[in-house]
């Protein structure tokens, strides 16, 4: 099975909102607030069985506490429609993905700072 073919293989991306959503507002229910994050996890985690196993990432970024990255997930779905449309492979798609996220998240301005100089 070819990475596109696994890609095209899983949900859709508004089966995977749709299920981001549900995980969120159970996640929040008064009846798992009192759960620790382990026991959340677990139970969250046997409820929504292919999704957890199939995008465990995904999982996880659901169940993180604070709110979540809506946007992100938004530029990710949109890479991965371009790469199921053959509008991008999965390899540019990556090199894209990590060059737009190191850009975005990585202060290089004091990366030479922090080097030590060899002689």
């Amino acid at each position: 099975m070819s990475e596109k073919d696994f890609i095209k293989d899983g949900l859709k991306n508004d089966e995977l909102i749709s299920i981001i959503k549900e995980i969120i507002e159970k996640k929040n229910l008064d009846e798992n607030k009192n759960l620790n994050i382990n026991d959340k996890y677990e139970k969250l985690k046997l409820e929504y069985d292919f999704f957890s196993s199939r995008y465990p990432m995904l999982f996880d970024l659901t169940l993180r506490d604070g709110p979540f990255d809506w946007d992100s997930l938004n530029y990710f779905l949109t890479i991965r429609n371009k790469i199921i449309n053959n509008e991008i492979t999965n390899e540019n798609a990556s090199i894209k993905v990590g060059k737009e996220w190191f850009d975005k998240h990585v202060d290089t301005r004091n990366l030479h700072k922090n080097k030590k100089i060899k002689k």
